[in-house]
């Protein structure tokens, strides 16, 4: 019997445990699929599982850990797959922020008209005073934001930590060395706030907030529409 690494153990069991889920739910699975089971042509990539149901499903690549993430060839694979209806590439790890519900099956996606409202109504707290709650607001439709336009930009980030889809999508060129080191700042104020401790100059690290949003909102749903 082979004996496998730490880390080859935290792989085979998350894989196990996701092909679980899945088949409970009435998907069929394959783990570590071969060529001639994959629904099309994706060369010399092999995802770890293949989750069908009826006309379409998820081809998954499962990390034990989210760093060192090397996203060049997962965003090739993603945006192939992208282009086959029903079709979705997954990246999941023990890591995820998102870590209730099925992969893909219970991914609630945001819109832009959603993340619009909450910046209009975290705009009206701030003229009130409410700086907290605006920031607060605000920070998490940046989140949402981020999910949304790395899904559509076939980046599969969208259910990691902020801090991971921050440093990805500007290492990708989805974000300006402006907008990376502005979304990193108004990172470190909002765990200053959620942890309770002073928070310096609260209303400016919302207005600059609020400014980010808005831009990134407008660059990118002028481009994408949300699935």
């Amino acid at each position: 019997m082979t004996n496998l690494s730490q880390p080859e153990v935290e792989h085979r069991d998350l894989a196990n445990k996701l092909a679980e889920s899945y088949r409970r739910e009435g998907y069929d699975v394959i783990i570590g699929p071969m060529p001639t089971d994959l629904p099309f042509e994706l060369g010399r990539y092999r995802p770890d599982l293949l989750v069908r149901k009826e006309q379409g499903g998820f081809l998954i690549k499962v990390k034990s850990k989210a760093d060192r993430l090397s996203l060049d060839e997962l965003s090739s694979v993603a945006d192939e797959v992208k282009k086959h209806d029903g079709w979705r590439f997954l990246l999941v790890t023990s890591q995820d922020v998102a870590s209730e519900g099925l992969p893909g099956k219970d991914d609630q996606a945001a819109s832009w008209d959603e993340i619009s409202n909450r910046l209009d109504h975290a705009r009206r707290l701030a003229e009130t005073g409410d700086s907290e709650a605006a920031f607060l607001i605000l920070w998490i439709s940046l989140e949402k934001l981020l999910r949304i336009h790395a899904r559509q930009a076939a980046i599969p980030v969208e259910r990691l930590s902020p801090s991971i889809m921050i440093r990805q999508l500007y290492s990708l060129g989805e974000l300006s060395i402006r907008q990376f080191d502005l979304a990193l700042e108004c990172q470190r104020t909002r765990n200053q706030l959620v942890h309770g401790f002073p928070a310096g100059d609260l209303s400016s690290s919302t207005h600059k907030l609020s400014a980010l949003l808005s831009d990134l909102l407008s660059e990118w749903s002028a481009s994408n529409t949300p699935t």
